[in-house]
């Protein structure tokens, strides 16, 4: 026997949906579904974020009330998911817990229950994530299960039909019930008709064994069902009210079939007794850090660097939260002021602002977001180069070091043959050289002063990253120079752009909080408008920050990648590769590289420019091998671009790269974006603790 669950998504700040169209959502959606539960008796579960229930208890506070009692009378079955609909692995840590904290609030409030089971929001999950689940006393989290299945083939198939442990970081897990998105496409296709009901329904015979087996039927959308959206010209045509109708058709069929049970999801936590359940799973991977359901081309790129300016208004948010976090060490406001804040703050990230928003409701989050920040921007410092969560100490898979917040004091104007004790800097017609006790950079001038080697001596005496020159790989695909510190930015059907030119550098010399430093600018023309690019050079410190300044007008829409880091292979051990980075939780994330093809930069679909990158949520992403590394921070108050990680084997050794991108392209890219655009990051030396 197959025991079908069925799990409705209720979400009135859907992107493409007006606001003037929310009325008409709850009459043909949310009662529709609410009538199947009660009226015809089919166990079904709800998921919804805490805001959608309060906007709906202000339109038609009946509805909620019907909710409320339904769930009583265990005819429904709630599922939470939190405040908003914001993406886990995309947002910090300390963000993450109140998005919890304040669902289970209102959920308590308006329903007078607490769910125990949580859906990952748009099934974007993480490792990191797992904690905060455990710390609310969730049960179980529903998770798709066909994007992790894909990149673990060793995983038993039958693992699809019983609950498993999801591991996180720091040894917490949680059981997982699983979504399918295949199967939910294939339910939303019978319900508007696609499919017949009879193909369906074949369809799923396939999974009835011989024993008792529990499978998603449904785990997506209410809106879609006698609504349109409006996300997609390639949506069915809306005729007449008549899915519901053929939904309750399907629920009797089932029903009155012998093949099949309808359940609950939390049923699905009764199998207990079978050898394939509750076994220890890593949902994540190497190449996908962060799986996302459907098909490719919807991955999480989708929220972070493309919409309509999903990077500018992610700083927004890592500016407000960073504010937001000060205020509430100054005592500056009341305690109901800063839960105000983070009930705000976490609306503001919602998922829902950054994909197919209608352009009234983008002109009003635009002008909300804006003013928010203006306001903080009063009240309260934060310094240009601090780390959100304000450590330094780094430590990540056996690798220890620093990453300096340095307070940069405006120093004096030098040349390359000054004598300044501790520094020894020389230039020819094409590199610049600058040594000191604890950085040794060779900066190419030819190339818009992309480096050419950087030696951290204290660490290794080999260089960690570089330039790769033409030919060094056998891989004619790897056939190419690969610089660091430079910039790519690839649109349709023109060349791409790039900083690889020609420049003079100008020097300037100061000190700070952390001793003396050398700074190299140099400004590089391209057809998109100036490129200003400043490197700092420290005498005491194992470490160097880049300062990048597109003075664009807008921003060319294409894939956009900078800060680019080419790690030199002679230098790591490539049994012992990995990347670590945070997505969402307060834990490192860790990933062993050795033996993958990792290309999170390649194209998801014809029209999608990338198909996985890095939350990096606390602005850090650590790589390197066993003894040695390289720590790099970013400020996402500046840009919150999503780093994204190259990696490949390849004789004699490997390639592999970090990079950071600044926008890509989707099908929901409708507007030019705004110049220009600034990025900082530092680049530090790590090693094997003692």
């Amino acid at each position: 026997m197959l025991k079908l669950y069925s799990i409705f998504h209720l979400n009135l700040a859907y992107s493409s949906i007006p606001e003037s169209k929310r009325k008409d959502v709850i009459q043909r959606c949310f009662w529709p579904l609410l009538r199947l539960a009660t009226e015809d008796k089919i166990p079904i579960a709800i998921e919804s974020p805490a805001y959608t229930l309060e906007l709906v208890a202000d339109i038609d506070p009946s509805w909620i009330a019907k909710l409320q009692k339904a769930i009583k009378s265990k005819f429904v079955e709630f599922i939470g998911s939190g405040y908003s609909q914001l993406i886990a692995p995309l947002v910090p840590a300390q963000v993450n817990k109140w998005n919890l904290n304040i669902g289970k609030e209102i959920y308590e409030q308006l329903l007078h229950s607490m769910p125990d089971l949580w859906y990952v929001n748009e099934q974007a999950y993480s490792a990191g994530i797992v904690e905060h689940y455990v710390r609310i006393g969730a049960k179980a989290i529903i998770m798709e299960w066909n994007n992790p299945r894909t990149l673990h083939p060793e995983w038993n198939e039958e693992y699809r039909y019983y609950p498993q442990f999801a591991i996180g970081t720091n040894s917490y897990k949680i059981p997982v019930i699983w979504n399918d998105s295949i199967t939910f496409q294939k339910f939303q296709r019978a319900a508007q008709g696609d499919i017949d009901i009879e193909d369906f329904l074949s369809y799923l015979l396939v999974p009835v064994g011989k024993k008792d087996r529990n499978f998603c039927l449904y785990g997506n959308d209410a809106e879609i069902f006698d609504f349109r959206p409006g996300r997609f010209k390639t949506e069915p045509e809306l005729n007449t009210l008549h899915e519901w109708p053929k939904i309750k058709e399907l629920y009797h069929l089932l029903r009155d079939n012998n093949n099949f049970r309808l359940i609950f999801p939390s049923n699905v936590l009764e199998s207990t007794d079978v050898p394939q359940s509750y076994v220890p799973l890593s949902l994540e991977s190497p190449v996908q850090p962060i799986p996302v359901k459907k098909q490719p081309k919807y991955n999480i790129t989708r929220w972070a660097v493309t919409g309509r300016n999903n990077v500018h208004i992610n700083t927004i948010c890592y500016e407000i939260c960073s504010k937001v976090l000060w205020l509430s060490k100054q005592h500056e406001f009341s305690r109901e002021k800063l839960d105000e804040l983070q009930k705000e703050l976490c609306y503001l990230w919602s998922s829902d602002f950054r994909t197919h928003i209608t352009p009234e409701r983008w002109e009003s989050f635009l002008l909300k977001i804006e003013n928010k920040s203006k306001e903080l921007k009063r009240s309260t410092y934060v310094s240009e180069y601090s780390l959100l969560n304000n450590k330094s100490t780094i430590s990540a898979n056996g690798l220890q070091g620093r990453i300096y917040k340095v307070k940069k004091v405006q120093g004096e104007n030098i040349n390359v043959s000054s004598s300044i004790e501790g520094f020894n800097m020389k230039q020819d017609k094409r590199f610049l050289h600058i040594t000191t006790h604890s950085v040794d950079v060779v900066f190419n001038c030819k190339r818009g002063l992309a480096i050419q080697r950087l030696i951290f001596p204290e660490i290794s005496s080999k260089p960690l990253l570089g330039t790769i020159q033409h030919g060094y790989f056998r891989d004619v695909s790897l056939s190419a120079d690969w610089y660091s510190a430079n910039t790519v930015l690839q649109r349709s059907g023109k060349s791409q752009l790039t900083d690889l030119k020609n420049a003079q550098p100008i020097l300037d010399w100061g000190a700070g909080d952390v001793g003396e430093w050398i700074r190299c600018s140099v400004m590089v023309t391209t057809d998109a408008g100036p490129v200003k690019k400043r490197f700092t050079v420290y005498k005491d410190i194992p470490q160097i920050d880049i300062d990048i300044m597109f003075e664009w007008e807008t921003i060319p829409h294409g894939s956009f990648k900078t800060g680019m880091i080419t790690l030199m292979p002679e230098s790591f051990e490539r049994k012992d590769m990995f990347y670590a980075t945070h997505n969402g939780g307060y834990d490192f994330e860790v990933f062993k590289m050795t033996g993958s093809v990792i290309s999170h930069d390649a194209p998801g679909s014809s029209i999608v420019t990338a198909s996985h990158g890095l939350g990096a949520t606390e602005g850090i992403v650590v790589i390197g091998d066993s003894e040695k590394g390289l720590a790099v921070s970013y400020d996402q108050t500046v840009c919150a671009a999503m780093p994204m990680i190259v990696y490949k084997e390849a004789l004699p050794s490997f390639f592999c790269r970090l990079m950071f991108s600044c926008g890509e392209m989707d099908e929901s890219k409708v507007q030019p974006v705004p110049g220009p655009l600034r990025f900082v990051l530092s680049i530090s030396g790590l090693q094997k603790k003692d």
